[in-house]
């Protein structure tokens, strides 16, 4: 790549075309030995050519978390629930889960070829994603990553 402002750069120009896919319902154990193989730390979730999700190590690692339940609290005869009740039954479905549609993030974040990479970085700073799904036209084109954006500085030192 010929050296250029990282910031005229696009997502078009550094994702991955060839990024390994898992259908939804792949067992857990597959995409964790998947993750470990390729050392990747995601994978979009496929199903007929659609993209359904997308699980990465975080929603894996549900599976050894300890899960806590929120609290309750009693008062005059009833009880109060304290806490996220939707959040902890999230967390309960992924750490009992054992194929990868039960685990997967639904709807996820994705880009375009042609989004801008500083646009890129911004989304997955902000919204603490190491993965992004690249869509072109309803379909899956391919991955960007947050070591592929960092890259570019140690290739393309601002100067």
């Amino acid at each position: 790549m010929d050296r250029q402002d990282i910031r005229e750069l696009v997502v078009r120009d550094v994702m991955h075309t060839e990024w390994p896919v898992l259908g939804p319902d792949s067992a857990v154990e597959d995409a964790i030995r998947l993750f470990a193989e390729r050392r990747i730390s995601g994978s979009p979730v496929v199903e007929e050519g659609e993209l359904l999700g997308i699980v990465t190590e975080g929603d894996l690692i549900f599976q050894d978390a300890e899960v806590h339940s929120p609290g309750f609290l009693e008062i005059l005869g009833g009880v109060v629930p304290l806490g996220n009740w939707e959040e902890y039954r999230e967390e309960a479905l992924k750490s009992a889960g054992v194929t990868v549609r039960e685990v997967m993030t639904e709807n996820p974040v994705t880009v375009t070829p042609e989004t801008p990479l500083p646009e890129t970085a911004t989304i997955m700073a902000e919204q603490g994603l190491k993965i992004l799904p690249v869509m072109a036209d309803e379909s899956l084109a391919g991955v960007i990553s947050r070591i592929d954006i960092l890259t570019l500085h140690l290739l393309n030192p601002r100067q």
